[in-house]
């Protein structure tokens, strides 16, 4: 899974829908789907189930959210700490 599919997993997680995740990353609502069938295709299987507007994760997705929370949470920090060491 490339870090751009981790960072849309994990948008649509926390959101609950597309459209709040597309808001959250500044992109449209297409490209979202598009990176989610993307990831489900990769990983072989379905992240979310689609419930009108809403998006449920699946079982598979909350065993996965754990690990997805993890990197994404390193990456902000390292971003945070990169961003530091140029304002000295």
């Amino acid at each position: 899974m490339r870090y751009r599919h981790i960072e849309v997993f994990y948008s649509v997680f926390i959101h609950g829908s597309v459209t709040k995740a597309a808001q959250d990353l500044n992109v449209t609502q297409p490209s979202i789907s598009k990176i989610l069938s993307q990831s489900e295709s990769d990983l072989g299987i379905k992240l979310f189930d689609r419930l009108n507007k809403k998006m449920i994760p699946t079982q598979e997705a909350k065993i996965l959210f754990p690990y997805v929370e993890k990197i994404h949470n390193n990456l902000s920090n390292f971003k945070k700490v990169s961003s530091n060491l140029i304002k000295k």
